[in-house]
């Protein structure tokens, strides 16, 4: 995301601040608090966000994929909100993922039915 950014040319202290802000912001999402952020919850991912971005909730699947803006989700109907709620179950949902380092991180690259 910085090789897109340095090359436009922005100045060093835009890109400075916006390297503070994503790691404010990536360490906050993923923090084990209850904080939605109220009414700008569709605008500034919050870890209410976050947490329905990793849930295996029907509803939630193949949802909130917005990094820093929920607003991009809310723009391309991928965005799904459930207030005062948590989700029931996290992870992936289908296939499971092969036991072992190595063998997740082939497992992208692997034929399926094989492995």
């Amino acid at each position: 995301m910085l090789t897109p950014i340095y090359l436009l040319g922005f100045a060093e202290s835009a890109v400075s601040a916006y390297v503070v802000w994503v790691g404010i912001q990536s360490v906050l999402v993923h923090s084990n608090t209850r904080w939605s952020f109220g009414p700008l919850r569709r605008v500034l991912a919050s870890p209410h966000f976050h947490h329905w971005h990793h849930a295996a909730d029907a509803e939630a699947i193949d949802k909130n994929f917005a990094a820093h803006l929920p607003l991009l989700d809310v723009l391309f109907g991928t965005y799904v909100d459930s207030p005062g709620r948590w989700p029931e179950r996290y992870g992936v949902v289908g296939k499971p993922l092969p036991e072992g380092f190595l063998a997740q991180h082939l497992y992208p690259f692997v034929a399926p039915g094989r492995g």
